[in-house]
């Protein structure tokens, strides 16, 4: 009976000790990944900054009409946008703001291109850009 509740309280530490050691890995990788996203925000400001003003004008973009000039606008933004770090960084392929002002949900066809958005949702990306 006693090697019983010995081997018992054993298992218990063991057990607390594994699963303590869990929950502090986890809460340092939730610190690691809050620490990666703050300088992340830092390093990107200025492409963030761009971002918002591309959705700006892509806005624009869906109103014009007139073909050559609507292709000329989207070549303009399209340039910017690839030339930034960010969309290098985390979209799979160049964005084509002609081919996605046609789309009836435009965010969602980003989200193909650019996968890292997934996580993001439209409603939760509008705020985040009202932050900034």
């Amino acid at each position: 009976m006693v090697m019983r509740i010995i081997i018992l309280a054993i298992v218990a530490v063991v057990l607390v000790g594994v699963f303590g050691n869990i929950m502090s890995q986890a809460n340092m990788n939730s610190t690691i990944q809050n620490f990666q996203a703050t300088i992340s925000t830092i390093v990107y400001a200025n492409e963030i900054d761009e971002i918002k003003k591309t959705v700006d004008e892509f806005l624009i973009l869906r109103t014009i009409h007139e073909t050559n000039e609507r292709k000329a606008f989207a070549e303009k933004l399209d340039e910017r946008l690839n030339n930034l770090q960010l969309v290098k960084t985390y979209c799979d392929q160049e964005i084509s703001t002609l081919d996605l002002s046609y789309e009836l949900n435009p965010y969602e066809k980003l989200q193909t291109i650019c996968p890292k958005l997934s996580d993001v949702s439209f409603s939760k990306a509008v705020q985040l850009f009202k932050l900034i």
